[in-house]
């Protein structure tokens, strides 16, 4: 197998360029592709080590992490935006220079976030040694029009980066992994899975904001803020404690729900009460959390017996950066992030606005007030037992909601324009609700992972299929 290492003067990568027979199989299972049901014709091309245009200093070459960071799930999140080709040039010169550009961009941004480029050392440093991050390049034969057409989650997995796993230890592993997926037309699906160490939903959008913008050739600099560990110092007694571990290995069934401005609408128009007090509209988040936890409660109650004092408990992500006083600056990096507790009682009756009272109270207890308290020692004994209480209700008993809404994914543009759509995929198998917006409309698409019987009951609740519509083409945003 021929292998060189390549050095551009732009940016540093070592490179292994995969002969035929290799490039037919998909290397996280070993399996030829078409063995699998839901088979996508892919063919990895290359696999490249990006490594940063400049050393890191010697002083930089050590990251601690923060409390936050230490208590974070020890697993990879995979997600992927992809990308229409509106050139008119051959598909081979767009693919050659959109495929030079992002590497070369990679190379200059890693110099800033340096700690990406490393490898976990342990619980409490990332040691950023410059290996670089993991770079695939792989061939989808199929048009992207052709693939988005009903899009699975299983078919879109097929196309995360082959390393890191999901699954797998962060321990002396890549911080990151991205795959490019290029489409026959030329479109390009461009995927990462990222180490949920460093990485929470807003880290991974400064990443890709500042990525882009350096592809595009940007004069304007997104630099990050590495602040966690300075609000929220590494603990040396959790140097060997293991990492909270939500990873399912029982079967899941994961599907797209998907909230038009309309259903939005009437669910925002039921006001509900919060802290007791005032009454007003819920958000977004708020109202489509509670619709899908209720028809989730009661699926699980369904399958499972629920006695009257048997809690069913939602957990959401919260960011933290804007419950500061004053907030966190807009480029802060790492696990800024906790989680608010909520629990209904699916025995009885649900009522879906005192759901999403429950579920904006529960959020809204998590203020300066808060952020002040869990700076504290006694704040971290708090986090941790939050986080202890999660991992114990993987039993179906516990429901995990994250949103991303309004992060911003659908204007990256990388010079090719914005994307089309924006999947993120649920690296636990963990029963839960991942958040983002639809493309275009002001909608929520949002993916829901639960087992399989409890599938079966919950994309058949009347009331869930009242406001949204299960898995549409993200074709339909755009046509």
């Amino acid at each position: 197998m021929p292998s060189k290492s390549l050095y551009s003067g732009h940016f540093h990568c070592t490179s292994t360029i995969l002969d035929v027979a290799e490039s037919s199989y998909r290397l996280p299972n070993g399996n030829k592709i078409e063995n699998d049901v839901n088979k996508v014709d892919l063919e990895l091309i290359s696999r490249e080590t990006i490594k940063p245009s400049s050393p890191t200093p010697q002083h930089l070459r050590t990251f601690n992490l923060s409390v936050i960071d230490q208590f974070m799930h020890d697993v990879y999140t995979p997600l992927i935006l992809f990308f229409p080709n509106t050139n008119e040039d051959s598909v081979t010169d767009v693919v050659t220079k959109r495929s030079r550009h992002l590497k070369e961009s990679l190379s200059a941004i890693l110099t800033s976030f340096y700690p990406f480029a490393g490898k976990v050392k342990d619980n409490m440093q990332i040691e950023c040694n410059d290996e670089g991050v993991y770079y695939i390049e792989a061939r989808v034969n199929e048009t992207l029009e052709e693939f988005l057409h009903h899009p699975s989650d299983e078919r879109v997995r097929w196309l995360k980066p082959e390393k890191p796993c999901t699954e797998e230890s962060s321990k002396g592993n890549y911080v990151m992994g991205i795959q490019v997926n290029i489409f026959k037309c030329g479109g390009i699906g461009l995927s990462m899975s990222m180490s949920h160490k460093i990485f929470d939903g807003h880290t991974c959008f400064i990443f890709l904001k500042a990525w882009a913008a350096a592809t595009r050739g940007s004069t304007k600099i997104v630099s990050p803020s590495f602040v966690a560990f300075k609000i929220f110092p590494t603990n040396p007694c959790l140097e060997n404690a293991p990492s909270f571990q939500l990873f399912s290995s029982e079967m899941i069934s994961t599907k797209r729900f998907m909230f038009d401005a309309s259903a939005l609408a009437m669910l925002k128009a039921q006001p509900i009460v919060v802290s007791g007090r005032s009454t007003k509209p819920p958000t977004r988040t708020v109202a489509t959390t509670a619709v899908i936890w209720k028809a989730a409660a009661k699926a699980a109650s369904k399958v499972r017996p629920f006695g009257p004092k048997s809690p069913h408990a939602l957990f959401s992500v919260v960011n933290l950066r804007n419950r500061a006083s004053p907030p966190l600056p807009t480029e802060s990096v790492g696990n800024l992030i906790d989680l608010a507790g909520a629990v209904c009682y699916p025995h009885g009756h649900l009522d879906l606005v005192t759901m999403m009272g429950d579920i904006a109270d529960s959020m809204a207890r998590i203020n300066s007030d808060y952020f002040g308290y869990l700076k504290q020692q006694k704040g971290q004994t708090l986090l941790s037992e939050v986080l202890k209480i999660s991992s114990q209700l993987t039993g179906g008993d516990c429901f995990g909601a994250t949103s991303v809404l309004n992060s911003g994914m659908y204007e990256l543009d990388f010079g090719w324009g914005k994307p089309l759509w924006f999947y993120i995929m649920n690296p636990m198998n963990a029963r839960g609700v991942a958040l983002n917006d639809t493309p275009k409309g002001g909608g929520v698409e949002a993916k829901v992972t639960l087992s399989p019987d409890e599938m079966e009951i919950f994309e058949h609740d009347s009331e869930l299929l009242s406001y949204a519509t299960v898995n549409p083409s993200p074709l339909n945003f755009v046509y």
